[in-house]
């Protein structure tokens, strides 16, 4: 079987922590079992949903440090269902102190919009508090101190989750089916909304246009692909957790139709989600990479009205904890192939390839030996108009630096060259997308922060050109911006 199903996964739980405290399941209610222990570890894909759930309400640094100093303290940032008294959940908040009913508190997505909001008017209230401070104030604990002492491991949490976020890069999105790249972005906040700019060929259309009005809530991994082989991209969101539901909205040209899920139970907890045309017919599929040690890598391919049955294992072991994966054609027959970037120090940042036969993934092969160090931020694309999809890296860092190696079919071209040197600054977001419609992918980058403007740099084959102001209000800090 490929998962457990999410009605076990519950079951076993409240099985086991009833064992850990001596009693039978079925004679301890889930909101009074006291945690014999908790876990030494965090759970990374708890760790993801507050990640992913306080950014989408475009906190602080401050709150979202609050946030992780909070969870760790409490539970080690993972989602018990037991605790002291009432207490339950990643926050261990309590159903009778008005949190939530215990199904509610339960649902790590929930728990962490209760603590936000909290968190955000605390911090208003209080400019000069610690972050350890307003966590203190939103939990009310008996000991004060003990969420700055954490602040270190804090971090280091939400470090990881950040980057795995930023792992989902998506690819270029035509919504209309004209040929030329458009930008879209997903608020993920209680409204959910996803606005859409289309290009015109030299710039981004005038105001943004709302395109559904409720998609991919916080939490979840919003992303795009042609799942109809309509020549028009639609939306996919993946909504991890215990569903590992995936939901479509098509479409028509000018709006995202309503939703209907298309698979029940894909990607779940932190694994990595992605869309691409595996198979080569013309239909874009979904692939997830648990991203653990067993690195797997499972596809569930699109028959146009839904992606089939069951997932199906496409390789056992490709892109472990740490690495960056992605899709692409690489070798120019119909069919993406998956990449993954290794991203350690110079001596060890490796681009390893495994290529689609159609029904699943050969042996992985290095296709370059230094490409995107550290935390840089790799994407693939056809960046020269040849049918094959090349790799590019943003440093996204003072220098702005974006180098690029193009694929010869069988590696990735030689030493890396420099293809721009000033495009994307520390916390703008890169992409890659055909935007003129000339065959060639060109840099995309949505600055964020307090001029949220979109900048499109025109491959002309060899190079990227000047950079220019595609669009001056779109994608705000805290959405997920394609």
């Amino acid at each position: 079987m490929r998962r457990t199903p999410p009605a076990m996964l519950v079951a076993l739980c409240t099985a086991v922590a009833a064992v850990a405290v001596g009693a039978p399941a079925a004679a301890v209610p889930m909101d009074t079992l006291a945690c014999p222990s908790v876990p030494a570890t965090h759970d990374p894909a708890v760790t993801l949903i507050v990640y992913r759930v306080a950014r989408s309400y475009n906190v602080n640094d401050k709150v979202m440090l609050s946030t992780f100093e909070a969870g760790w303290v409490e539970s080690h940032m993972n989602n018990l269902p037991c605790g002291d008294k009432s207490s339950l959940g990643v926050f261990q908040q309590r159903w009778d102190y008005g949190w939530g009913t215990p199904e509610q508190i339960m649902d790590p997505v929930y728990a962490t919009q209760q603590y936000v909001t909290r968190a955000i008017t605390c911090d208003r209230n209080n400019p000069g508090y610690t972050a350890g401070q307003v966590a203190q104030c939103v939990q009310r604990s008996g000991f004060p101190d003990r969420y700055d002492q954490v602040a270190a491991t804090a971090r280091t949490l939400l470090n990881q989750a950040a980057r795995t976020h930023g792992m989902a890069g998506g690819s270029s999105t035509d919504v209309n089916g004209d040929g030329r790249d458009d930008v879209l972005t997903f608020t993920q906040n209680t409204s959910a909304d996803v606005y859409a700019s289309t290009s015109t060929g030299t710039g981004f259309a005038g105001t943004s246009v709302k395109w559904n009005d409720f998609f991919s809530i916080g939490g979840e991994t919003a992303s795009t692909g042609d799942v109809n082989g309509d020549g028009r991209d639609d939306i996919v969101t993946f909504a991890h957790g215990n569903t590992g539901d995936v939901y479509v909205a098509l479409s028509n040209g000018s709006a995202f139709t309503s939703p209907g899920k298309w698979h029940e139970w894909f990607a779940p907890g932190a694994e990595i989600a992605a869309v691409g045309d595996v198979t080569g017919d013309g239909r874009d599929d979904i692939v997830a990479f648990t991203h653990n040690a067993t690195a797997d890598v499972y596809v569930a391919v699109s028959t146009g009205s839904s992606f089939a049955g069951t997932a199906v294992k496409w390789h056992d072991f490709f892109s472990v904890t740490g690495e960056f994966p992605a899709l692409g054609d690489v070798n120019g027959d119909g069919r993406d192939d998956i990449i993954t970037f290794t991203q350690g120090p110079a001596s060890a940042a490796d681009v390893i390839v495994a290529l689609s036969t159609g029904t699943s993934f050969g042996a992985p092969q290095k296709w370059h030996d230094l490409f995107a160090v550290g935390a840089e931020q790799p994407r693939v694309g056809d960046i020269n108009g040849d049918g094959r999809d090349d790799i590019v890296t943003f440093t996204c860092n003072a220098d702005a630096d974006v180098y690029a190696a193009t694929s010869t079919g069988t590696g990735f071209a030689g030493t890396t060259v420099k293809w721009h040197d000033f495009f994307c600054l520390p916390g703008e977001f890169p992409y890659l997308a055909d935007a003129d419609g000339d065959g060639k992918d060109d840099l995309v980058v949505f600055t964020k922060g307090t001029t949220n403007d979109v900048y499109v740099a025109l491959s002309t084959g060899t190079t990227f050109g000047a950079s220019s102001k595609w669009h001056d209000y779109f994608g705000l800090t805290g959405e997920v911006t394609l």
